[in-house]
């Protein structure tokens, strides 16, 4: 059910001010609402019998994205190559290397992060020099539509609370309490809004936790809890070139809940946009990579079904990005073309499978060609920001 897309009233990109566990790779941008504020969703993944209820394509995509998302988006919405600037440029050397008593005023201009990956569900929250934090979460199910809600479900929380009891566990390691958290509007209520219902939610990544660390800049990754890791990008360490975390961590003990952090940069619509299509399409290359090496069929749908939930995440994140920008009317005229193109799109998946239909591969083609015409797709509504 992990997929989203994000909508926002007045978005600010964050800009990663290093690495994010990818080895030689450039780094990327975050992008974060502020105020932070509310999303929509487009379209459904279903394609033709290798729908979201089939197990031979996406039951088992579930299977393997539930490994992950233990990882971070490495960016939002709107991910870009890092600038030249060093955390150690915001934080100071002296701090970076443990020299200086630290405190939530360090954090001034940072955000936290927590995804599941591009274009998936993701949390993210500052903190301000008093321990006091704003944040936001949302999920979205594009296919759960009814009666008023067409455009799908979407999972959503704002909230605010407050950490306490900063406790130096050693250089570059503290400890803090959470000892307040509030909701804007409480868990579990419903309400219908641009045609898409709304179910508030808790604040994942947050929830459950009372102890919390917080690693600074300089710390050594290897010496980091290996969930945290896995959460921000630092999955192999044999395949990580850096030493030092490039940025402040936030860690969830209890859940093993893991936030990465950047540091606020805006751009304009067209960037990000840009720069999350860029960020799609090295996943796009590293999963058909995956395709080429997979040995069985089961791996090559596998395979396919990533490659397709990668560009249908993308496209959902730039109808979002358009979505909060556009007039009412130039809103309407969109929806209407991007209805008639998931018909299209549907008819030509259909189509593609015919010839396999009933058989092994026809997952893998029908995954392809969806993949091919989201991604088409992708690019058309990218001309809209220009």
């Amino acid at each position: 059910m992990k997929k989203t897309i994000v909508l926002a009233i007045s978005i600010l990109s964050l800009t990663y001010v290093s690495a994010c566990g990818k080895g030689e790779e450039s780094q990327p941008n975050l992008t974060i609402t502020e105020p932070i504020a509310e999303n929509t969703s487009i379209e459904d993944t279903s394609i033709g019998d290798a729908s979201k209820e089939d197990v031979s394509i996406a039951d088992a995509s579930a299977e393997k994205t539930s490994t992950d998302n233990a990882s971070s988006k490495e960016g939002s919405a709107a991910e870009d190559s890092i600038g030249s600037q060093s955390p150690k440029d915001s934080s100071g050397e002296g701090e970076a290397k443990g020299e200086t008593e630290f405190g939530f005023e360090k954090l001034s201009g940072w955000a936290f992060y927590f995804s599941s990956g591009a274009g998936g569900w993701y949390t993210e929250l500052s903190i301000d020099s008093d321990g006091s934090f704003k944040g936001h979460y949302q999920d979205a199910d594009m296919g759960d539509t009814g009666d008023g809600y067409p455009g799908g479900t979407l999972y959503y929380s704002d909230f605010t609370g407050k950490f306490e009891n900063l406790e130096k566990v050693d250089d570059f390691t503290y400890k803090m309490r959470l000892t307040d958290i509030d909701f804007e509007k409480q868990p579990d209520q419903e309400e219908i809004i641009d045609e898409t219902l709304y179910i508030y939610s808790t604040a994942y990544g947050i929830d459950g936790g009372e102890e919390f660390y917080l690693y600074l800049p300089g710390a050594r990754i290897d010496s980091l809890p290996e969930e945290y890791r896995q959460w921000v990008g630092y999955y192999y360490m044999e395949a990580v070139s850096e030493t030092e975390l490039p940025f402040y961590g936030l860690y969830n003990i209890a859940e093993q809940n893991g936030f990465s952090s950047g540091f606020y940069e805006e751009k304009s619509l067209s960037e990000r946009i840009a720069a999350e299509i860029s960020y799609s399409e090295e996943r796009d290359e590293e999963l058909q990579a995956e395709l080429q090496a997979a040995a069985t069929q089961t791996d090559m749908n596998l395979a396919g079904a990533e490659i397709l939930k990668n560009w249908d995440d993308t496209l959902n994140t730039v109808w979002g990005m358009l979505m909060s920008e556009l007039g009412e009317a130039d809103k309407e005229a969109l929806r209407k073309e991007e209805r008639e193109w998931i018909a299209d799109k549907d008819a030509q998946v259909l189509a593609a499978g015919k010839g396999n239909e009933g058989g092994s591969m026809q997952p893998l083609i029908e995954a392809q060609k969806a993949a091919e015409l989201t991604k088409e797709r992708v690019y058309e509504l990218a001309e809209y920001a220009k």
